[in-house]
């Protein structure tokens, strides 16, 4: 499954903060939006979707009509000056129209000629899953990582706790730090749970599980997931893709 992480920022026109919703990189192209294509914006329940328009679309003044009468946008394909390949932006009504604001994480599913995108639930973030060789064959690895650890006082030495369970693996954040780190070295012991450092430097912190722990939890090497987080926990669940309202 094609999949595009983003999130809702915003963009200054006129002293006026509008939502903006960007993507960017050499997948756009694999999918048929290459440069200079016209795409349709159309917001949707809980999302947006993109359609790449071919050839044939009607008139241009009436396609434009009917598009906004649906609250949506026609947008361009275009190479972005600053990072040097293929960019698709938009901004305003479409996306408050499809109840979405700054700061929303964003999930894009993506196949030829056509984009939907889903809001996540709040405080949720998409984790890639990760791979390692162990014994000759891979085997999955999570990794966290990002400036919005520091905000969940997951910041550099700090001491956590992962829990693995079916279905879930949790990481819990211990204050006390390596004051109390013989204890807590012994109650991860006692309740098979997996002791931590968070690493990292300018304010990127990250810190990671692999291997043997994880395979309670039924996680693959080929699955995706999500993040659910508060101060000082993280639950890390399987993606399910249904739920988002993708089809």
């Amino acid at each position: 499954m094609n999949i595009y992480s983003l999130s809702v920022s915003r963009s200054l026109e006129s002293g006026t903060s509008y939502p903006l919703i960007t993507f960017r990189g050499s997948w756009l192209a694999d999918i048929g939006f290459t440069p200079g294509a016209l795409v349709q914006a159309l917001p949707e329940p809980g999302g947006i979707s993109l359609i790449l328009c071919g050839e044939n679309t009607q008139e241009y003044k009436e396609f434009s009509n009917a598009t906004r009468k649906k609250n949506g946008s026609l947008i361009h394909v275009f190479i972005s000056k600053t990072y040097g390949n293929l960019q698709l932006c938009f901004i305003g009504r479409c996306i408050r129209s499809a109840g979405l604001e700054y700061g929303d994480a964003l999930l894009a599913q993506y196949r030829y000629g056509l984009i939907n995108v889903r809001k996540l639930p709040d405080k949720t973030k998409f984790i890639p899953a990760g791979k390692y060789k162990l014994t000759g064959k891979h085997a999955l690895k999570i990794r966290l990582s990002g400036i919005w650890l520091s905000r969940l006082g997951f910041i550099h030495g700090a001491l956590v706790t992962a829990d693995a369970k079916p279905g879930s693996v949790t990481f819990s954040l211990q204050e006390k730090g390596v004051e109390s780190y013989k204890e807590l070295t012994m109650y991860a012991r006692k309740n098979r749970m997996r002791l931590l450092q968070v690493k990292g430097y300018a304010n990127i912190w990250h810190f990671e599980i692999d291997g043997p722990f994880l395979e309670t939890t039924g996680f693959c090497i080929d699955d995706a997931y999500l993040a659910a987080y508060d101060y000082g926990v993280i639950r890390v669940v399987r993606c399910n893709f249904e739920q988002l309202g993708f089809k």
